[in-house]
């Protein structure tokens, strides 16, 4: 789908549902060449605790940058990031940690939009480096964050596990 008539703002408390059930919709799709079902279900079977929870990390706050994109009311995507990563190696780097788009909306430059978003906000406040971590086999992904200008760490990478399936995730480094 080509529809450019979304409209992207700060995420608001009443996008909670909508957006934990996308990032689920979104990380399946990115994830399905890699995990079992089982990883997904289970991941969606914490829906609605991960609804009470969400308004701790995705509203907008001192630390916190979070904005969706919706046609009619229907959230297509979303952002999310910090001004202080919470990675212990990277401290003195904000922190773009979630960056996803409906697979019927991927490929229309919503992700750049996205991506440019933090980039503004994190200049606000005079910060001039950030990272961002995704699974070493989400290709799709990582293709994107290099042609946005992003390097990847090659001294750094964490394991990451889930269902038995071990794989890493790797951290891409941008200067402003």
């Amino acid at each position: 789908m080509s529809e450019r008539n979304y409209k992207i703002r700060k995420a608001r408390i009443e996008d909670a549902e909508q957006f934990v059930k996308l990032h689920c919709l979104v990380w399946r799709h990115a994830y399905k060449h890699i995990f079992p079902e089982e990883v997904f279900a289970k991941k969606e079977a914490k829906i609605p605790e991960k609804i009470k929870s969400w308004p701790n990390y995705h509203i907008n706050n001192d630390n916190v940058i979070c904005y969706v994109a919706e046609i009619d009311n229907k959230l297509i995507g979303f952002m999310a990031g910090t001004y202080i990563s919470e990675y212990e190696h990277y401290q003195d780097f904000a922190d773009l940690n979630g960056l996803y788009i409906h697979p019927d909306y991927q490929h229309i430059g919503l992700g750049k939009q996205f991506f440019d978003i933090f980039v503004n906000e994190i200049k606000k406040k005079n910060i001039n480096k950030f990272m961002l971590g995704v699974l070493k086999d989400n290709f799709q992904a990582r293709k994107a964050y290099e042609k946005w200008g992003g390097k990847l760490d090659t001294a750094y990478t964490l394991p990451y596990e889930n269902c038995g399936v071990k794989t890493e995730e790797v951290f891409y480094l941008y200067e402003i």
